[in-house]
């Protein structure tokens, strides 16, 4: 077994964005920012959790990956099938009993995310928006696994759209992705939506998508009374700017390269959102 498929399993860059998502939830439910061990086992929870999930979305692609994706783990003999499964198993049952360290609520929402997405690895591939769907509930739970370790009562109005965001945001960019991929999916027989409806609905969804990640954006600002700040005006025209190559995806739906380089924009303005919020709920009073 290489040790190199093991975080190639895991899809490493993913896990740790998973966990510092769940930091993120720590930071923006607490008065202070709480700089103890916590935030540690919360990076550890989110990292462990979405290897998991990686892992065994591998195992259950191996023959598939066979012809797609040859240099995988398991197809290359990176790690056997049986390997894999250990690794699995030591990875959720590590994530959950951090989770549990964390609140018994952070346990609860851990065990959920995890069973959906070993369901979905198993059964549920192939359904049309299954992915996406299950995919943005793991990455955006996250945060309210983080959430749950300092706040477990209650989830505020802010915090609520902020989960909203990036559910809204990872759906997004996943149906944005599957523009690109639409002839190999098609060929594969793939339920993606621009296999089912085209490329050009396709882009209309994923403009009306964008939109309303950003008014949940708005929404944050101005539940905390933050819209009309001048840093998060700077970052409204941002945005704005930003949309205008969006909405040009209606003209270019089948440009591959175009729909790439859109991506890459809604990223660079995902990563100045984000931390604009950050900056807000720490200073905030």
């Amino acid at each position: 077994m290489e040790l190199r498929a093991v975080t190639d399993l895991a899809r490493l860059k993913a896990s740790i964005i998973a966990g510092l998502i769940v930091i993120l939830g720590m930071i923006v439910s607490s008065s202070q920012t709480p700089m103890n061990i916590n935030l540690v086992i919360a990076f550890l929870v989110g990292l462990f959790l979405s290897a998991s999930t990686n892992t065994i979305n591998d195992i259950m692609d191996r023959e598939i990956d066979k012809f797609e994706k040859p240099n995988r783990p398991i197809p290359r003999n990176g790690i056997s099938v049986k390997e894999a499964y250990l690794i699995f198993s030591l990875e959720t049952v590590i994530g959950l009993l951090l989770a549990f360290y964390l609140s018994f609520y952070s346990f609860l929402l851990s065990v959920t995310v995890a069973v959906l997405s070993l369901v979905y690895s198993w059964r549920l591939k192939n359904i049309l928006l299954v992915k996406n769907l299950i995919t943005s509930f793991g990455i955006s739970s996250a945060l309210i696994v983080g959430v749950f370790a300092t706040s477990p009562e209650i989830i505020s109005t802010d915090i609520l759209f902020f989960f909203l965001l990036i559910f809204t945001v990872v759906v997004t960019f996943e149906i944005h992705k599957d523009m690109a991929d639409v002839e190999w999916d098609g060929i594969n027989q793939k339920n993606t939506v621009p296999v089912k409806f085209g490329t050009k609905n396709t882009a209309i969804v994923v403009i009306c998508l964008y939109l309303l990640g950003i008014l949940f954006y708005q929404g944050i600002l101005f539940v905390t009374g933050s819209i009309f700040e001048p840093i998060f005006l700077g970052v409204d025209i941002v945005i704005i700017f930003a949309l205008f190559p969006v909405f040009k995806l209606l003209n270019h739906h089948s440009n591959v390269k175009y729909v790439h380089k859109t991506r890459k924009i809604t990223m660079g303005v995902l990563f100045l959102v984000t931390s604009s919020l950050i900056f807000n709920f720490l200073t905030r009073t």
